[in-house]
């Protein structure tokens, strides 16, 4: 099973000490946003990552390229630049950094990486979405759906647009029973490939109705890092030792 992860959107605008980075790098707890969606993946079973990156796409790339640097203990000798790896820290991942242009809309990004997903269902999420859903049984319930696209719902948070009664249904209007899209999905190559628009993935449940999609209801954690204010918060839940997603 493989994560697509949209990570080309212009540099983060969230004020800090981090500039002219893509947001998916921004600094949570001492590592990359990126870093924290990709464990809490592996920690569902998925260790294969297609990052779509575009802005600034330098940054991921030198990431992963030095990524078993980063992540563990190092001795270097500085005469003869031999670097010796004391404690391994890294993770068993295979990643791919696709370079998927600086102004593309999300799903033109995915349909320019379906030649690296294979012919198995799929997920995709965006790159700053932190959440404890359990990919693994999203995914088990898309393939028992028999449909071509899923969607995990949460319940909205600031600006979040509630997703549209077409999908939840006329009897889903009580306040406490809003949903918005988390920005994660599962599909297939075949749907991706045969569709004729390049917006935003959520574009997909225009004018569809709940047998066309598969629902996913998530109860539970889940927040987008828009503001400085998601990313303290995110950050001391991580210093606690209470972050949800891990």
């Amino acid at each position: 099973m493989k994560l697509v992860i949209l990570a080309g959107g212009q540099r983060s605008t969230i004020t800090g000490n981090e500039e002219n980075i893509p947001k998916p790098m921004i600094d949570i707890g001492g590592r990359p946003l990126l870093w924290h969606i990709m464990k809490h993946a592996s920690l569902c079973g998925i260790n294969d990552f297609i990052i779509c990156g575009g802005y600034k796409i330098e940054n991921i790339k030198e990431y992963f390229r030095d990524f078993y640097i980063y992540q563990s203990d190092i001795a270097v000798n500085t005469k003869t630049n031999r670097i010796e790896l004391l404690k391994d820290y890294s993770e068993d991942w295979n990643v791919i950094v696709a370079d998927t242009g600086v102004a593309s809309y999300p799903i033109e990004r995915v349909k320019k990486v379906l030649k690296y997903v294979g012919d198995e269902p799929f997920l995709i999420t965006y790159g700053d979405c932190l959440t404890d859903l359990p990919f693994d049984k999203f995914m088990l319930d898309f393939v028992s759906s028999k449909t071509d696209f899923a969607v995990a719902l949460a319940h909205p948070l600031g600006r979040k647009m509630p997703i549209s009664y077409n999908l939840l249904g006329d009897s889903k209007k009580h306040e406490n029973d809003v949903w918005t899209s988390a920005g994660i999905f599962a599909s297939n190559k075949r749907f991706f490939a045969q569709l004729n628009c390049d917006g935003v993935i959520e574009d997909i449940l225009r004018d569809k109705r709940e047998s066309d999609v598969h629902l996913y209801k998530h109860e539970s954690y889940w927040n987008t890092i828009e503001t400085l204010r998601d990313k303290v918060a995110s950050e001391q839940m991580w210093e606690k030792g209470e972050a949800p997603w891990i």
